[in-house]
């Protein structure tokens, strides 16, 4: 008899025993299914044995294949013990769903001739004309045959006559790629390109790149090595967006490059996660996840827009995409290299310590001027119009001079829908969701109010369900919104809006990202989907319509997602020969962040920030731990969080620092309340152990979370 020790994916640290059925084959890395308590969990074996427990145990239900190597066990062991998860939930998120279902990659039908037949052996002009269009492009795919002639009807009488073959192929990935054509073309690196090429890949290198300033060149030189010496490499990007761009840039360099992306199917993705296993791929490029990616011989992990807060995972396991490829790289003797042009201050901080190589490229590529930032006062503008306006005279005006020369432009506001809050004059009531603590979002295409965080849906209310009273106000705009007004003020041109509602399928990104990079776009609205990395060169105009949406969210780096937003969208502008220009709209015209980002005064924001950070012991002068805890039972979370915070404060060496409990920002979500604690520390690992055993005996059904370097506050 044979056992196995699973790791399951609960938040559990240690391995489980099962019997492995005789006829199962189960060994270290097997994917299987095992019972645990009532219901049926995945999990990965960890060892097998034949010596038997000391207790009775059931049987494993189902095995797979082995997806998980030595060196992927020993990074997801770090990955639990940095934050704090169980061991299974970091095996499980390191591979893809598709690949845990073991779904099958997707096939086409294609046809080829059979030697070389005659084409006056058939009568039917349609049969001939199949001939000649095969012979000519030697394989094609049936559906394709179908388009160029109405119909495939014709295809199986010349494959019953025996001059058409036909077979199923691996169907080639959707990567949205073609959608721009990338050709190669001689660059000659600026002399700041070469220094920051000649440390790439050196441990790890913090390239500190104004938009514009060549940043993807040095990827790709660097890259160039790597796959030269026999290795691969793995390039992470923040938003999918950025993935058909990033993806089509490779391709021109680099023949073998696959994709790992959530617009994929699983199919796909599996299809993708397999091709790389097999050393079939030399660059990988992917989001947060891609990080995972099986690579055989890993040379370099490239981290584009490393700031962007779309590395830290929300969900269980926790872990930050940045650090675990510094972490993976360590351990595999590879290259990390991290790209920004307005890197974290974590990063900044830790290259000025000299732990990372800094390499800063200061100037745009052939030193074409960054465009102008225009800071317009909204408050000032409503004084004068006696209304609120969405959009300045200013920025309307520059609209209009664009779009008349044939040039396109961006407006960015990172707010979805059509109205953030529907509210009563009256009595002052407001729309809020029925299970989370926020106000409904009307969404008029869908003419429902949607909550963002739990996806409830609701009728538009007619009326104020409190007072009675007349017509409720409408108030805040989103991406919907100015969709609509730019509509009404530019009839004649082509206005498409990217965002989460309107970005469900590869087919929406394919005709909203077609649409821009092609030029049929006249203006587009979006939110942070599009606010870094897409390079247009005839985008001459970028209009942040409200700078000041990060002011509004209680977390201590408000003001570096504000200059860091402001900097990043601007950097979408003036890519071309033609220049550009930045209309900024800000309520807070005088804030440090807004008037150093509107200057691309980088150190000056550095250093009054560092100054705050500094006082207060925030990051990077500390490591902060966010525990929450939450439940249905109001009075039992805050019992159980103040006992937890008693106990903490307790244990705490004098150097740390406990803030609250105090009530989450959304103190109810999805039908929890929630209450939370932070811990500012200097030294995480005893703080780690301290916190795992307070957790583990918060009783249930309530649940305490522990997020190590948390980057929502929410």
């Amino acid at each position: 008899m044979t056992y196995a020790e699973v790791l399951v994916n609960l938040p559990v640290d240690r391995p489980f025993t099962y019997t492995v059925p005789p006829g199962m084959a189960v060994a270290r890395g097997t994917r299987v299914i095992v019972p645990f308590r009532a219901k049926p969990v995945g999990g990965f074996a960890l060892r097998c044995t034949e010596e038997p427990p000391k207790f009775a145990v059931r049987d494993i239900l189902n095995a797979g294949e082995v997806l998980i190597d030595d060196a992927l066990f020993d990074l997801t062991r770090w990955i639990a013990d940095r934050y704090a998860c169980g061991w299974g939930e970091a095996l499980e998120a390191s591979v893809p769903t598709g690949v845990k279902k073991r779904r099958a990659a997707k096939t086409i039908a294609v046809a080829r001739l059979a030697g070389t037949p005659d084409p006056s052996s058939v009568r039917s002009p349609r049969q001939k004309r199949i001939l000649e269009i095969l012979a000519e492009v030697g394989r094609l795919s049936v559906p394709e045959i179908s388009r160029r002639l109405g119909s495939s009807a014709d295809l199986a009488p010349l494959v019953r006559k025996g001059l058409v073959l036909t077979e199923r192929i691996p169907a080639e990935i959707d990567s949205l790629a073609d959608l721009l054509s990338e050709k190669p073309k001689e660059i000659t690196l600026t002399p700041e390109q070469e220094t920051a090429l000649g440390v790439a890949g050196e441990s790890v290198t913090l390239i500190h790149g104004v938009t514009g300033s060549g940043k993807t060149e040095v990827y790709l030189r660097a890259i160039e090595r790597v796959v030269a010496a026999g290795r691969q490499a793995i390039v992470l990007v923040p938003e999918i967006a950025l993935t058909p761009q990033t993806v089509a840039r490779f391709r021109a360099r680099f023949s073998r490059v696959a994709v790992l992306h959530s617009v994929l199917s699983e199919a796909d993705r599996a299809s993708q996660w397999r091709t790389t296993r097999a050393g079939e791929a030399d660059v990988i490029i992917g989001a947060r996840s891609a990080v995972f990616a099986p690579t055989r011989s890993l040379g370099l992990i490239v981290i584009d827009e490393e700031h962007e807060g779309t590395y830290k995972q929300d969900s269980t396991p926790r872990y930050h995409a940045r650090e675990v490829a510094i972490e993976r790289a360590r351990r595999e003797k590879a290259g990390v290299v991290l790209g920004s042009a307005t890197p974290s201050l974590e990063s900044l901080h830790r290259a000025r310590a000299g732990e990372f190589r800094l390499a800063v490229l200061p100037h745009r590529i052939e030193r074409r001027p960054m465009p102008e930032i225009e800071v317009v006062d909204m408050v000032a503008e409503r004084a004068e119009l006696k209304r609120f306006p969405i959009l300045s005279r200013r920025l309307v005006r520059l609209m209009q001079e664009s779009v008349s020369r044939g040039e396109q432009a961006i407006l960015f506001l990172n707010r979805r829908g059509f109205v953030t809050q529907i509210a009563c004059p009256r009595c002052k009531w407001i729309f809020r969701c029925r299970r989370c603590d926020v106000a409904m979002t009307h969404h008029r295409e869908q003419d429902r109010c949607l909550c963002h965080y739990c996806l409830d849906a609701r009728p538009v209310p007619e009326a104020c369900p409190e007072c009675r009273a007349g017509a409720l106000l409408r108030l805040g705009i989103g991406t919907e919104k100015i969709e609509d007004e730019v509509k009404t003020l530019f009839p004649d041109r082509t206005v498409a809006r990217m965002d989460s509602d309107s970005m469900k399928s590869r087919r929406d990104y394919r005709e909203s990202l077609g649409g821009l990079w092609s030029g049929r776009t006249d203006i587009l609205i979006g939110t942070q989907m599009i606010a870094k990395g897409l390079d247009v060169p005839n985008v001459t105009l970028v209009g942040v319509v409200n700078a000041d949406t990060a002011f509004h969210v209680p977390d201590f780096r408000a003001a570096e997602r504000t200059f860091q937003l402001i900097t990043q969208v601007a950097g979408r502008a003036g890519r071309g020969p033609r220049g550009g220009r930045v209309v900024v709209q800000s309520s807070n015209p005088n804030h440090y962040a807004v008037v150093t980002a509107a200057a691309y005064d980088f150190a000056g924001f550095v250093s009054r920030e560092l100054e705050m950070r500094r006082e207060l012991e925030y990051p990077p002068f500390s490591q902060l731990v966010r525990v929450l805890v939450q439940g249905t039972n109001e009075k039992k979370v805050r019992e159980a969080t103040e006992r937890l915070a008693t106990k903490l404060g307790a244990s705490l060496p004098s150097t740390d620092k406990l803030l609250g409990p105090a009530p989450a920002p959304i103190y109810r979500l999805k039908g929890r309340f929630r209450m939370h604690l932070l811990v500012k520390t200097k030294s995480l690992p005893p703080l780690r152990e301290r916190l795992l055993q307070l957790v583990h005996a918060v009783s249930r059904p309530l649940l305490a979370l522990i997020d190590v370097d948390p980057v929502n506050m929410m």
